[in-house]
């Protein structure tokens, strides 16, 4: 059974001593979902265009973040999924950058998961370079 297993697998990994309870992950993750959603219609409204730099970096930013877990936690793959959060953090930088000249709204609602991944990338480098 390839779920066990893969739970197996992260429960046996060495862990930063920083890593959050469990718990945290299923409150922060949907309250960061809205606020990327909250961002992008911000965005729009203020007159930004879907085929501008700033939207495409926000959609690469997406297909990242939407990648990272069934490579990390399905495909037992810490080495692949830390160059992932990597780029996922520059192209978070790169739409905060771009989106901040149609409206600095926009991207500041995007600075706290600019932080959680920067901290989640920490976390999955720690797994990567311990284990």
């Amino acid at each position: 059974m390839k779920g066990i297993e893969n739970r197996d697998w992260y429960n046996k990994t060495k862990k930063s001593p920083l890593s959050p309870p469990s718990w945290i992950f299923p409150i922060v993750w949907p309250l960061l979902y809205i606020s990327i959603i909250i961002s992008g219609f911000i965005y729009i409204k203020k007159g930004g265009k879907v085929s501008s730099n700033g939207f495409i970096y926000y959609i690469i930013a997406w297909i990242l973040n939407l990648s990272w877990s069934p490579l990390f936690f399905t495909l037992m793959m810490p080495g692949a999924s830390f160059i992932v959060i990597l780029l996922m953090i520059l192209f978070i930088c790169l739409t905060i950058r771009d989106f901040y000249i149609i409206s600095p709204l926009s991207s500041y609602i995007l600075l706290p998961y600019l932080i959680w991944v920067s901290f989640a990338s920490y976390l999955n480098g720690y797994i990567y370079f311990m284990n």
